[in-house]
């Protein structure tokens, strides 16, 4: 952690400032007590090193889990689909046929190629094996010596009760190594079972694309998928997670955050899938690891360098983004330096005026007090500031993953589609039903859609249609009405000229009446004859869209550890038109337009995108994602459709027209505190503040010193101009306080530093509430322009103004110097001296 080991070095020099300081205030006997704010600043700066490592550990585990869970949930949500791909096709037609029949070449050859036209569909199988009861292998797609099939996965799939049989390990009729495979049972009109499918996942190839898409170039991150025994499924380094690698399962469980593996100690984070649709997947773990010596290396880019100044004041008192022991630090760093500026303030009013031999020295250490105290007080700010970038910055990858994940599961969702409709158009039931209609086959045809229909439950209706558009069979029996009327949409007529199986049609995201009036998608594809020619009609295949994408959404939303949405996180999927297609935030409705507009050719040509935008009065961290499909959907089969991923999170109000206080100490430093009256020149010292923009002061004679306002009570009697305050206890006696800005027509400025200045005005003790305590120079008589010269008011409580300049000789602001014995005189009237009597 270097940036961390910058700030302690920092810290321990400071440290050593303040040790000589702290000894020669004790040598001077007049200048202010400092092992106070010493012991202070030294607890301070310890707790900000913690919190530093803290967070930037944090952040990177966060990173870990995030690329973890993405990878075990993203193959999770691949293999549920892979359960139902099992459960069709071992109920597919021409399958049960070519099982109930006697052995031929021909057979053989005409099965295994459709099996070619579903992978051809369907890549992510490398193999299918079609086996029937004594065992022998009838046929496959691809090359292999075996001619049976002896594993003990054969009878479980003829004789399990279940939908499908999911295993893992080595089969004697697939490969020597390792695979994941999905079988079934193939029954005929009777239930009876006539053999088994089996589907041969390409698990690798799978995971080596997950891997591709969650790791960036230069990233040191290493992802596996790991059975709970701790043997590597998949791993996206072959060197230092290579699959077989055998782990220690103490490791997956979470209790030491850093393992040692081949010499070397990585952080390492194990995830649990999430499930889908209650599908939980083979039981695996996606663990992340990261190189203990590259882990804090990789900083946070392009991404921390857009975080500015007014975006950390807004967030900074964000309850839900920043713990409460890291708002803690915040506001004790500004006690310390509160207290601080008042200690100093004050050594030096004790010193106004004072002709002791040391009151010279006493001076220029209480000078070197402040300078040490802003020193440090710079390096906390920074360091806070980058603890609130850390945390900000790990929001906006949030978001950007967040949203990367969003669209990668869509487009892996509607892969599926595409592939679905285009392989059950092959299905022989349909071609015969269309070439040569009749009321069994029609009955047929429906129950068929039904039974997919149950198993693919992303589709509100699975739909066959003739040549003319007509419909002749549903899935829905709730839509049979629909049976015998014509379709009207434009993708009907695009789907009856499609000429090849490989091809297939999709409407536009838009209200259909075959979703009741919803937006939605129908994927289509065209049922062919078997000679060829024009085709016999088609299949329609109605997407759920509103809860799919819904829930695609809500699993994606940025979370905080315990799994709970940040608060006020809101994703949205939006089409090229800018119109959203689906929102998790109710204020969002599909159709509107997108609440934060993204270049899509921007995300086209620079990839995904993390950002702080204003939207609704908030700064917002943004993360977007652009479509880029799935294996052949979207790149390589003539389909595009640009469509945008975006994750939110509110990170604070945006300030308007906030007021600028100076910094205490701050405004006026130029000549004003640089430059002392040469001797034998009339002078006086000043004791200034600020007021909002305001510069003001008071002869540092008539100042007895500041107090915190903490403890200001209010008094029994209103004032009607809210000008009385209440009373604040000083030695014993209450001081009746004013509001300075409201009895000089400012308008009121809230301030975490407002502080009581105790002066003497006619004849008693007055209090003012000032938001910031500035220095206490040294004035000339002559620099003095009395009031009346610039102005015709009279009723302004001031004896006139002094024009500060810089060290380079340009206006660095005016000092209005006020007139205490006015302001006292301003309640010595009837009203006033019972509001006085009423605070004492």
């Amino acid at each position: 952690m270097r940036a961390i080991d910058d700030y302690r070095q920092v810290f321990d020099r400071l440290q050593g400032s303040w040790d000589t300081l702290t000894l020669l205030g004790q040598l001077s006997g007049n200048a202010t007590e400092m092992s106070g704010t010493r012991s202070a600043f030294e607890n301070l700066t310890a707790r900000l090193i913690g919190h530093l490592a803290k967070e930037t550990r944090d952040k990177v585990m966060t990173d870990l889990r995030i690329k973890a869970q993405n990878a075990i949930d993203v193959l999770v949500r691949n293999l549920f689909e892979r359960t139902a791909d099992i459960g069709f096709l071992a109920a597919d037609t021409d399958i049960c046929e070519m099982l109930e029949a006697k052995p031929s070449p021909d057979a053989r050859a005409t099965i295994e190629a459709r099996f070619r036209d579903y992978v051809a569909k369907y890549s992510v199988y490398s193999d299918i094996v079609l086996v029937d009861r004594e065992g022998a292998i009838r046929a496959r797609l691809a090359t292999h010596d075996a001619q049976t099939a002896r594993h003990a996965i054969i009878d479980e799939a003829l004789t399990s009760s279940g939908a499908y049989v999911e295993h893992y390990g080595v089969l004697d009729f697939v490969s020597e190594e390792q695979a994941l495979v999905y079988a079934w049972r193939v029954e005929d009109a009777a239930k009876r079972p006539l053999g088994v499918l089996v589907l041969v996942f390409k698990l690798a190839d799978e995971m080596a694309g997950i891997f591709r898409k969650l790791l960036p170039e230069h990233d040191w991150t290493v992802l596996a998928c790991v059975s709970p025994e701790g043997d590597v499924i998949a791993g996206s380094c072959p060197i230092q997670l290579p699959a077989g690698l055998k782990l220690s399962p103490a490791a997956l469980q979470g209790r030491d955050p850093v393992i040692r593996l081949g010499g070397r100690q990585y952080l390492a984070m194990a995830c649990r899938t999430s499930g889908y649709q209650g599908y939980m997947g083979p039981g695996w773990i996606g663990l992340g690891l990261i190189p203990l010596d590259a882990a804090f290396d990789q900083g946070e880019g392009e991404l921390s360098k857009g975080i500015g100044e007014d975006l950390l004041a807004a967030v900074t008192s964000q309850a839900g983004l920043f713990s409460a022991e890291l708002r803690d630090v915040s506001r004790q760093a500004a006690t310390i330096q509160g207290d601080l500026n008042r200690s100093v303030w004050n050594g030096s009013i004790r010193q106004a005026g004072s002709t002791a031999a040391n009151a010279a020295f006493s001076k220029i250490l209480l000078w070197e007090i402040s300078s040490a105290g802003r020193k440090t007080q710079a390096v906390c700010d920074a360091s806070i500031g980058d603890l609130h970038r850390t945390v900000v910055a790990a929001i906006m990858e949030k978001c950007r993953s967040r949203a990367a994940f969003a669209i990668d599961v869509m487009d892996r969702n509607l892969y599926e589609r595409a592939n679905d409709c285009r392989w059950w158009a092959l299905n022989a039931s349909f071609a015969r039903v269309l070439a040569a209609p009749s009321p069994e086959r029609r009955r047929l045809c429906g129950e068929i859609l039904a039974t997919i229909n149950a198993l693919y439950t992303v589709y509100s209706n699975l739909i066959l249609f003739d040549a003319q558009g007509v419909v002749v069979a549903v899935s829905q029996p709730s839509q049979a009405y629909l049976v015998g009327t014509t379709l009207e949409a434009e993708w009907v007529a695009r789907t009856l000229s499609l000429r090849s199986g490989q091809h297939y049609g999709v409407s536009a995201f838009e209200p259909s009446p075959l979703y009741d009036d919803a937006a939605t998608l129908v994927y289509t594809a065209a049922v062919q004859a078997p000679s060829g020619g024009k085709a016999l009609g088609g299949i329609a295949i109605v997407f759920d869209s509103t809860p799919q994408f819904a829930a695609i959404l809500a699993d994606s939303l940025p979370a905080s550890e315990d799994g709970a949405p940040l608060p006020g996180a809101f994703a949205v999927l939006v089409g090229s038109d800018e119109r959203v297609i689906a929102s998790s935030d109710p204020r969002f409705p599909i159709g509107s337009q997108t609440p934060l507009p993204v270049d899509a050719a921007n995300l086209d040509r620079d990839g995904d995108l993390a950002c702080i935008r204003s939207f609704d009065g908030k700064h917002m961290a943004v993360g977007a994602a652009l479509s880029k499909g799935y294996r052949e959907y979207k790149t390589s089969d003539g389909h595009r459709a640009d469509v945008v991923a975006l994750c939110a999170v509110p990170l604070g109000d945006v300030a308007a027209g906030a007021a600028v206080r100076p910094a205490a100490g701050g405004a006026g430093r130029g000549t004003l505190a640089a430059h002392k009256p040469g001797d034998g020149v009339e002078a006086f010292e000043v004791a200034t503040f600020h007021i909002g923009r305001h510069w003001l002061g008071v002869k540092a004679r008539d100042v007895i010193e500041a107090v915190d306002i903490v403890g200001l009570k209010p008094s029994a009697r209103k004032a009607g101009d809210g000008l009385l305050a209440g009373y604040k206890l000083h030695q014993g006696q209450p001081v009746p306080v004013l509001r300075l800005a409201r009895l000089l027509g400012i308008p009121d400025a809230s301030s975490d530093e407002q502080q009581i200045v105790i002066v003497r005005a006619a004849g008693r003790t007055l209090g003012l509430i000032v938001d910031a305590l500035g220095l206490i120079p040294e004035i000339a008589a002559s620099d003095l322009q009395p009031l009346r010269d610039l102005t015709a008011k009279a009723d302004v409580p001031a004896l006139g103004v002094v024009a500060a300049r810089d060290a380079r000789g340009e206006p660095a602001g005016m000092l209005m110097l006020l007139d205490v014995d006015r302001l006292g005189a301003r309640l010595s009237g009837e009203n006033g001296e019972g509001f006085i009597r009423a605070a004492e």
